[in-house]
């Protein structure tokens, strides 16, 4: 999962400041003097020791020896703290997020620390990204403290899994995990230890006006009453947050833009939107294009790209990946390929997928999430003097011209104030290997040898200062489903059957993997099914995945299963008035989280519209009640629509719905060229006798319900996705 910041580190002493504790608030001054010290239960052997075992996920498998008694996050890990009545001590962290590594190791490199960890608390840990309505619950808690989301966040809890008291543990220098984990065990188990009864009637009071407040919350949001309309102000909107002067871009956070650069490619070519609007959408995606491809966000070593950067340039990302980060950044600059003709956004969206398959991909044939290794920022950035002593002089002088190197570093002055990495430069490469080819009077043929040389020469360098990393090797649905959405995506742009090949038979692997009955689960291996089970985030990909390769290989039986997923992700998440995210069976606490903002990757509403629009159009509708949860555009998403580029996609498919209907006896090369269409914008169906359409042609159904009849690939092409010149 990505995910989304808009918060700066603060020193512990002002973390301190903000921690909340729900059970004091109302307290009695002279209560806890009427009240005897309540003695702890003794703890039941499986908490006595590290219980996480070979539970699937890379989080859990990288605790799995700490010293520290971690506990999966189940309900029986509760019944368990209540027993023995002791508080939870919970750490909610996402693989995605290497920090936690750093923050967890402090913890148990303290003996003490340790010892009163182990004996005073029921220590559990969380893996936001598996149990997934715990990953977005930190933002609701986060904000509750006036706090920019921060991750990973220590909250302590009774075991009836009501927070007590919360803190997110920034990544700052200024704060020292140890002093603030201790500061904050002082007061959380003096109130325990004063009253624990009243600790647990507070946070249970607390839990409940959450619960109502999150509630009302959902429900109050307003649904646009006029989605299509709305959908192209956003448009508009997004369009003008980009300055081409100061090449700068307002508002779009710190992650890599893939559902902002989807968005507008896929709107660039649409041919059921305003002609000015498509305008504005085709200019803000080459220029952006500009930006990203030459800037250090693509790895030139080894081909992968940068999940966010630091500061709001690119030229210095936060050097970590994870493959479901890969796989959206693949789509998206695959879109605005087909969108620009910008071939090197195809290149890059190739080697991103490389990278992902060299990377992440698990002893399975599936895929993990990926688990990044804390590293010093130091250790990407480069001298022009380390250049130099690992290239021969010749190979040396080209490398530091193509990625704009420079002796005193290449780091613009505002992302370095204090010039922490002086004269270190950021690796973007500026320019193709062709192009550096030609600027040397070379044949690519002869010069690709020397580059392909002179990269090696440099990652094992690299490779060399990061050291040794351990792979994850945990098979995940959600990153899994993604590949399968990329491989279809660089089939349709590209018409190589590998990917083709590639796409059907990881879907089918993942079918039979991530396959619980008529459900889905997280991992190949069982779990806890509060771990383990399928979200409705996981239902969304999977859906996606699976209604992308009914396109590419006219199969039906993809469009069944889709079909299939989609009645029981209706039966598991369909509640009176909100989307669930976690299905009942692996609820471990009782709030309504829902999933409807682009905080941590695309939202689970999205997805779900998504899959909602492409499904009507080929007459496989969702079940109304799950439709009507899925469907609506809320008015807020007008307000900040780079958090909603998911929602937005989806609306415009729906309410701007262009329908392929293939007629009986067209020939293998339109069919081929209806398999190879944009995936997401155009819908292909079988064509009926009422369609009235003639054998072999094809029948374009446009938003306004004008029709055109094509009967070659040619024609199919120039009516829905016409030259980027002429645009």
């Amino acid at each position: 999962m990505n995910y989304r910041f808009y918060c700066t580190p603060t020193i512990a002493a002002a973390a301190l400041c903000t921690l909340v504790f729900a059970a004091v608030g109302c307290r009695k001054q002279n209560h806890s003097e009427q009240m005897a010290p309540t003695a702890s239960g003794q703890l039941p052997p499986s908490l006595q020791s590290n219980g996480l075992g070979i539970l699937p996920g890379a989080i859990y498998r990288n605790q799995s020896q700490s010293p520290i008694h971690w506990q999966p996050w189940s309900r029986e890990t509760l019944e368990h703290a209540k027993a023995a009545n002791r508080l939870v001590f919970a750490v909610i962290a996402l693989p995605q997020q290497s920090s936690f590594q750093s923050v967890l190791d402090a913890l148990a490199a303290d003996p003490a620390l340790v010892s009163t960890i182990n004996r005073d608390h029921v220590p559990v840990l969380i893996d936001g990204e598996a149990s997934r309505e715990t990953g977005l619950l930190t933002a609701d808690l986060c904000a509750e403290i006036k706090r920019g989301l921060q991750l990973p966040l220590f909250v302590w809890m009774t075991p009836d899994g009501n927070p007590v008291a919360w803190i997110p543990v920034p990544k700052s220098p200024a704060v020292n995990v140890l002093d603030l984990f201790n500061k904050s065990y002082s007061m959380v188990s003096r109130m325990w230890s004063d009253d624990s009864d009243y600790v647990t009637k507070n946070s249970a009071s607390d839990n409940a006006n959450r619960r109502e407040r999150i509630s009302r919350r959902k429900t109050a949001n307003a649904s646009s009453e006029h989605p299509a309309e709305d959908a192209v102000r956003c448009l508009r909107q997004l369009t003008s947050f980009y300055d081409s002067y100061s090449r700068s871009f307002d508002e779009a956070g710190g992650l890599f833009p893939s559902g902002t650069i989807d968005l507008l490619a896929s709107a660039a070519v649409h041919p059921g939107l305003n002609p000015e609007v498509r305008s504005r959408c085709m200019e803000t995606t080459r220029e952006l294009l500009l930006d990203l491809l030459q800037s250090p966000m693509f790895d030139p070593l080894d081909g992968g790209v940068f999940a966010s950067r630091r500061g709001n340039s690119w030229s210095l990302p936060s050097f970590t990946r994870d493959c479901g980060a890969e796989a959206r950044a693949a789509v998206a600059l695959i879109h605005a390929y087909r969108a620009t003709g910008n071939a090197a956004a195809l290149d890059k969206a190739l080697g991103v997928i490389a990278f992902a398959e060299q990377t992440y991909k698990t002893s399975e044939g599936l895929f993990a999430v990926g688990l990044t290794p804390e590293s010093e920022t130091a250790s990407w950035l480069w001298s022009v003097e380390e250049i130099e002593k690992e290239l021969p002089p010749e190979d040396a002088a080209w490398w530091i011209k193509a990625t704009g190197m420079k002796g005193l570093g290449n780091l613009p002055s505002e992302l370095d104030p204090q010039r922490e990495f002086f004269r270190c430069n950021s690796l973007g490469l500026a320019q193709t290997p062709a192009q550096i080819a030609d600027s040397l009077s070379l044949p690519l043929e002869s010069f690709a040898p020397r580059f392909e040389d002179a990269r090696k020469k440099l990652l094992k360098a690299r490779s060399t200062r990061l050291g040794q990393s351990t792979r994850d090797d945990t098979s995940y649905a959600a990153t899994s489903f993604r590949m399968v959405s990329a491989y279809a995506t660089a089939f349709a742009a590209t018409g190589n059957e590998t990917f083709r090949e590639k796409a059907i038979a990881l879907l089918d692997k993942s079918r039979i993997a991530f396959s619980d009955g008529p459900k889905l689960r997280l991992f190949s291996r069982d779990a806890p099914k509060s771990i383990g089970a399928g979200r409705a985030f996981t239902y969304g990909v999977a859906l996606q995945a699976a209604i992308d390769v009914s396109v590419v290989t006219s199969d039906p039986k993809w469009l069944d299963w889709s079909e299939n997923l989609a009645t029981t992700a209706a039966e598991l998440f369909t509640d009176t008035l909100f989307l669930k995210e976690c299905p009942d069976e692996a609820k471990v606490i009782d709030l309504p989280v829902t999933d409807l903002v682009m905080l941590f990757d695309d939202s689970t509403a999205g997805l779900i519209s998504l899959a909602e629009a492409r499904l009507a159009q080929r007459e496989r509708p969702l079940v109304a009640t799950f439709s009507d949860l899925a469907t609506p555009l809320p008015t807020y998403s007008v307000d900040r629509p780079i958090l909603h580029t998911d929602l937005l996609l989806a609306t415009i498919a729906r309410h701007y719905r262009v329908t392929i209907v293939a007629g009986t006896g067209i020939s293998p090369a339109l069919k081929l060229a209806t398999e190879r269409l944009s995936l997401r914008m155009f819908q292909r169906r079988n064509a009926k006798s009422a369609d009235e359409v003639p054998p072999g042609s094809v029948m374009i159904v446009l938003p306004d319900g004008a029709t055109q009849i094509v009967s070659t690939p040619e024609a199919l092409q120039e009516a829905v996705l016409p030259s980027p010149a002429k645009l």
